[in-house]
Parts: C-alpha cells; structure tokens; sequence
C-alpha cells in the first residue's frame, strides 16, 4: 500500500469483497489529536447529559472546536483513495463520532441499491472479534433486486453471530473503508467504543441521482434530531465560510447547495 493510495490488486479486492483495510494509515500523533477532539465534540453536544455509558452519543465533526476533523475529508490520504474507488468526481459528504454501547446489528448502509458510496472507518481502541470489531459479509455489496431482498431476510432470520462473516480486527491507526452497500456489524464490544466515519458519494450525474443524495441529506438531519443534539446541524458556519479557502471544500459546498442538499432541515447551520 502506498502514503496516498492504493494498489491495482488492492483495488480489485476492494471491488471483489466490498471493503479493504490500511494498517497505520493513521499516526500515533495523528491519534493523540483525533482522540482529543472526539472528546471536546461529542463533550459540547451532550452539555447536560455527561458520557455513562448507558447511551450511545453521536455528532458530526465539522466546526471550529474540530478543526482537525473538519479538514479531514480533504486529506490525500483519504480523499486519493475514494477517487480511486469511486472516481475523480466525488463529493466529501461528512465526518463524525461515536461512542457505541451496545451492539450493532447486521445492515447496509444504504436501502438504495444504486447508491455509489464509501465509507471510511477507525477506531481509537485496540478491536477484536471478543471486543466489538467491524464485521463484514464480503461480496454482500454485489447483491441487487430480489437476490438481495432473499438475502436480507435469510440474514435476520438467523442468529447474529451466526451469520458467515469476515472479522476486523484493528489497532488504532488501522482504516477500513467499505462500499455502503456491504452489510456489517459490531457485537461484544465495550460501552464506550470510540469510532470515526468518513463517507464519499459519486457526484450525482441525472436529476434522479441528485434527489437520491438530498435524501441522503434528509436522514442525516433526521440523525440530529435523533440524538437531540446541543448543535443542530451537520455542517457548521465555520465549515461552509471554507476559512482555509480549500478548493476541494468549495467545489463540494457549491455542488450540494446547487441541488439544496444544505436547506433541509439540521444539514447546514442556519
């Protein structure tokens, strides 16, 4: 694997199993920064509700308090690599946080078949199969129509793990990025499994494709209200003013806001 992409056979991997993993793409300087600002981000949208574990917390990371997650869709190291998974032309469409508690049950990330997407994902903890690492079904992303629709019932229908799957393991640092299309979960783990997740999505090409990603948008403000957050949005002033003036930031700002991704309710900060 090279600094800022991947390799031909890492690619057909990709394309083959739905997922592929980057062992230390991340720094230990790199980590020290993420965990500090996981912490201050989700600590300034939960003011009144202080971490015990019992509740699983979420935010996207976009403001001033975050700047290092703010700016991270627009690093190489990541933004290289989901061009080469799907194309020249994608657009950076959020970073966020966890706290996970519980388990999480086998899913794509996606109902639309079509949706051309990754999803980028590191924990800030040492993962096992015994402590809640990423599962995956690989090849599950190939499935379209009623193939998938068999496949998803046969996979609710059966014990959670007992489903045939392909365990990742990681040590912080670690980056796995997955086609949202690939079903996965989480099982066993601690009640406070600290986790990032960067997604790209092609740039829509027809009328069709764009209402598909302000969908996209849609559930992501249904996601804040959810968590019934102290910051109602997910992008913040700060993030959509592009202070650093990031022409990669800006195309995607101008894109989104051209088909009112940004108007919907708590996606962009009023």
């Amino acid at each position: 694997m090279s600094e800022t992409g991947f390799s031909a056979g890492e690619i057909r991997f990709f394309r083959t199993f739905g997922f592929a993993v980057m062992r230390q793409l991340l720094t230990a300087g790199d980590i020290k920064v993420l965990e500090r600002e996981l912490a201050a981000g989700l600590d300034a949208q939960y003011p009144d509700r202080p971490f015990d574990g019992t509740a699983r917390q979420w935010s996207r990371l976009t403001d001033q308090s975050t700047p290092r997650y703010a700016a991270l869709m627009e690093e190489p190291r990541f933004l290289v690599r989901a061009q080469q998974l799907r194309g020249e032309d994608v657009l950076g469409i959020g970073v966020d946080g966890n706290r996970y508690v519980t388990d999480t049950r086998w899913h794509p990330d996606t109902g639309q078949g079509d949706n051309s997407a990754v999803k980028f994902i590191f924990y800030l903890d040492a993962v096992t199969a015994a402590s809640g690492a990423l599962r995956v079904i690989p090849g599950s992303h190939l499935l379209r129509g009623e193939e998938e629709e068999r496949f998803a019932e046969a996979v609710r229908a059966m014990p959670p793990l007992e489903v045939p799957c392909h365990v990742v393991a990681t040590e912080p640092g670690d980056v796995i990025v997955f086609d949202i299309r690939t079903w996965h979960a989480s099982f066993g783990g601690s009640r406070n499994r600290r986790s990032c997740n960067l997604d790209y999505f092609a740039n829509p090409r027809s009328p069709e494709e764009e209402e598909a990603l302000v969908v996209v948008g849609r559930g992501h403000g249904t996601t804040v209200e959810k968590f019934d957050l102290e910051r109602r949005f997910n992008y913040s002033k700060n993030w959509l003013d592009n202070p650093h003036r990031s022409p990669v930031r800006q195309r995607w700002i101008d894109r989104l806001d051209g088909i009112g991704y940004f108007d919907q309710p708590f996606v962009g900060e009023p």
